[in-house]
């Protein structure tokens, strides 16, 4: 089910695996990347749910202060909200990846598993 749909990103439930699925397309300025992160995180406390699956191969990259918002606003909501799982589909930019995977390593001890997948297909499984 089509949650919410922006030019950057489509935003899912999927019932199979009971989970937040967003499929980023493209890049996405301050004020839109952290609405749809804020839209995300409303729609897994919506439907109870613990589990992430995040598209990122067509991410843009992230700005510091975009990264510096996810981990000292956003994460802190999200597993307060309940996310305790989270799978990863790399970006396709490198420098995207590396955004990402700053915002990752700062997210600390936590109570959530978190996992890079190649394909959307392999991290739906897991």
């Amino acid at each position: 089910m089509v949650y919410k749909k922006y030019p950057f990103i489509t935003i899912h439930w999927d019932e199979q695996i009971n989970a937040v699925v967003m499929e980023w397309t493209k890049f996405a300025v301050s004020a839109l990347f952290r609405r749809a992160l804020n839209d995300g995180l409303d729609l897994l406390i919506e439907k109870g749910s613990h589990r992430w699956l995040a598209d990122l191969r067509g991410l843009g990259p992230v700005g510091p202060e975009d990264q510096k918002w996810s981990n000292e606003d956003w994460f802190p909501r999200a597993i307060a909200g309940g996310v305790t799982r989270m799978a990863l589909v790399a970006p396709n930019s490198t420098l995207s990846k590396m955004s990402v995977d700053t915002i990752m390593e700062r997210v600390g001890e936590v109570n959530l598993a978190r996992h890079y997948f190649d394909s959307v297909e392999d991290a739906r499984l897991w």
